[in-house]
């Protein structure tokens, strides 16, 4: 499945020019392009992607400013002028900071990098290295996917709970599981989302995990119990 993004640029013919290479991805879908940040962040009100090709400099806020007021995790791409703008956004956790005009083999580094960092790991690859990338008190995170107990609701944020540690992100829930491995994470109850490998046990409507109960909602009860028995 194709990743979905959007791409936000003043310049009109940088535009033009990054649309044309993007173009020669098979692997991506252009779901809109924005000439300021404004427009965009109205667009992603009401639609998902997976990440943002975003110019550092924007009429209203810059691309900083951008994902700072993001309400949905996305990786976030820098388009830059500045050769200072890459530190920061290394800083921020950006997955690429790419120096204008750009050329196509340059961006398929990048696109390499988005694809490791997105795409979902089937569980028959059996990657115990799977690592996941999102950012926390304004600071780059990398945690070892096996190691997550379950993720908890909190408004517009989720709670990532670990083994050594708890994490408070900006995502919802849908955003966040759709990063997670297929059928090894599942959602249940609308607050919560578990990791099989680390339940202990259930019953008709709770999952016993290490020092916690769960509830376990009915409607997601089937899915589950097929899943689950698949770990045990």
């Amino acid at each position: 499945m194709p990743l979905k993004y959007i791409y936000i640029d003043s310049n009109p013919v940088d535009r033009l020019h990054f649309c044309q290479t993007l173009k020669r991805f098979d692997n991506l879908k252009l779901m809109a392009e924005f000439s300021d940040a404004v427009n965009a962040s109205e667009f992603l009100n009401y639609n998902e992607i997976d990440f943002a090709i975003i110019s550092s400099d924007l009429p209203v806020y810059d691309g900083f400013e951008f994902s700072d007021q993001l309400k949905q995790k996305i990786e976030i791409v820098m388009l830059t002028k500045n050769p200072q703008d890459a530190i920061k956004a290394f800083e921020e956790g950006f997955v690429d900071c790419l120096q204008k005009p750009g050329s196509y083999e340059r961006f398929k580094k990048t696109v390499d990098k988005l694809v490791r960092r997105i795409t979902p790991v089937n569980l028959s690859e059996k990657k115990e290295d799977y690592f996941i990338h999102f950012k926390c008190n304004l600071k780059s995170e990398k945690v070892l996917v096996n190691n997550i107990k379950w993720i908890e609701a909190m408004g517009d944020y989720v709670k990532i709970v670990t083994q050594n540690k708890s994490y408070v992100v900006l995502s919802s829930m849908k955003a966040f599981i759709s990063r997670l491995p297929e059928n090894q994470f599942v959602r249940i109850h609308k607050s919560y989302i578990v990791n099989l490998k680390k339940v202990i046990n259930h019953d008709s409507n709770k999952v016993f995990m290490d020092g916690k109960l769960l509830p376990l909602s009915r409607n997601q009860k089937l899915t589950f119990k097929k899943n689950f028995a698949k770990y045990q």
